[in-house]
């Protein structure tokens, strides 16, 4: 194969029918994490506060706790996916995890909401953390970005819809309806995934990437099926690059989070209506539908670094529109940026691991990485309520200090090394990862 031909298959869509198929229930996996555990929170506080009499910003201070409990438990089923791989154990979180959510509509006092958003978040973590990426990196070793620019779609069409579905069921049906039948959707989905999913393309006689004309790519796919990764929790530890990327993401996720999380609230804010507020969240999601792609091809196309800082930039532009300027029109424009960034953070995440760990070890650096990159994310919802409190109930302040947070992380991730030292099969030794 030359060179043109072998730039043009790993910049393509074509998946074949077993990797279409794979991608579709990661974008699901996506889909239903991102709506749990961030999406649900613009409606979760006030519905249950209207319903029960709660007090809603003590509801939303839950959420950095159920966050900061979700770190721990992505760190086990980080590790725990290793070995049971993702089919089995995304099947019987989703399970699990629906059940609770029926749960949560019986939430009349804050001590049972506090345990089911625990749960779910949890749970969540599992499902849609390492499990997503996990099935990615097997089925699509070379062809990552393009393969999660596709599959990472599912958090913003979950914006686009998820927030908006929910406003409409509990409205129209109340709590218990709305989360009785999410909860049955999600079992659903569960099940069907214990059957639909292989954890690796040749257990469906597909080949990694769909590229099946290279000489020895099936052998290399059983040996990374068997492989068993040198490095250790302490050498993990001791790396640079994986700081780096846990604290450099981290802190762009934890923009990521503050900005959708409480987008519909920070629009009535300024005097949107609840509908207007809703629109520019589905505008903002339609675009994000679009940024996810964008960021894949960009990945594959110029690379995982420079994709992230033009990302990071994208929300700069984002949030100084928010502060600075006032008006339906920069809005809109600030809505998109928005948009675009939504499911980035999915894609370039993982990509940038695999980059700098290969395919075969990400899997083991990776289920450290996502957990401490989770641990700063979760500290948005205190950081914002912190700053809100502190101007008021203005988010100038607070968009001002995400701006900075985000400047920090772009920082950092301009400081990984991709340049990997390694083996013959181009897979990084502990040693060399550790510089």
């Amino acid at each position: 194969m030359n060179n043109e031909n072998r730039k043009n298959q790993m910049t393509n869509s074509r998946f074949g029918k077993a990797g279409w198929s794979m991608i579709i229930e990661t974008l699901l996996l996506y889909y239903f994490w991102a709506g749990t555990s961030t999406d649900g929170m613009n409606i979760y506080p006030d519905a249950f506060a209207a319903a029960y009499g709660m007090d809603a910003n003590r509801l939303l201070s839950f959420a950095t706790i159920a966050g900061f409990i979700g770190v721990v438990a992505g760190l086990i089923f980080g590790r725990l996916i290793i070995r049971t791989g993702s089919r089995r154990l995304s099947a019987i979180l989703l399970v699990l995890c629906g059940a609770v959510y029926i749960w949560f509509g019986w939430a009349s006092r804050p001590a049972i909401y506090l345990i089911c958003l625990i749960l779910f978040t949890c749970l969540a973590m599992g499902f849609g953390g390492p499990a997503p990426s996990y099935q990615i990196n097997n089925w699509f070793p070379r062809k990552k970005g393009i393969a999660l620019g596709w599959a990472t779609m599912g958090a913003p069409i979950c914006t686009a819809t998820f927030v908006t579905l929910l406003s409409v069921m509990i409205a129209a049906r109340g709590l218990h309806f709305t989360f009785l039948i999410m909860g049955i959707v999600i079992i659903v989905f569960g099940i069907v995934s214990f059957f639909w999913v292989r954890d690796y393309p040749q257990e469906r006689g597909a080949y990694p990437d769909n590229i099946k004309d290279e000489a020895g790519v099936y052998e290399s796919a059983e040996e990374t099926k068997e492989y068993k990764s040198p490095y250790t929790i302490g050498q993990v530890l001791k790396m640079k690059n994986m700081w780096l990327i846990a604290l450099g993401f981290g802190a762009l996720w934890m923009v990521t989070i503050a900005v959708v999380s409480q987008f519909v609230p920070r629009m009535m804010s300024v005097g949107f209506t609840n509908a207007t507020a809703l629109t520019l969240l589905t505008v903002a999601a339609i675009f994000g539908i679009v940024g996810s792609y964008l960021w894949g091809w960009l990945d594959q196309k110029i690379g995982t670094k420079p994709a992230t800082v033009i990302y990071a930039c994208c929300f700069i532009v984002a949030l100084l529109l928010l502060v600075f300027v006032s008006g339906i029109v920069s809005t809109v424009i600030a809505s998109i940026f928005v948009g675009l960034c939504i499911g980035g953070l999915l894609n370039l995440m993982p990509s940038m691991a695999i980059s700098c760990f290969g395919n075969k070890d990400f899997q083991y650096v990776y289920s450290i990485i996502f957990p401490i990159a989770n641990l700063l994310n979760r500290c948005a919802f205190a950081v914002m309520a912190f700053f809100l409190t502190l101007s008021g109930g203005s988010y100038t302040l607070p968009y001002l200090v995400f701006i900075f947070i985000d400047i920090v992380g772009t920082i950092l991730v301009m400081c990984v090394s991709t340049k990997v030292k390694g083996n013959k099969k181009n897979e990084p030794t502990p040693e060399a990862a550790a510089e």
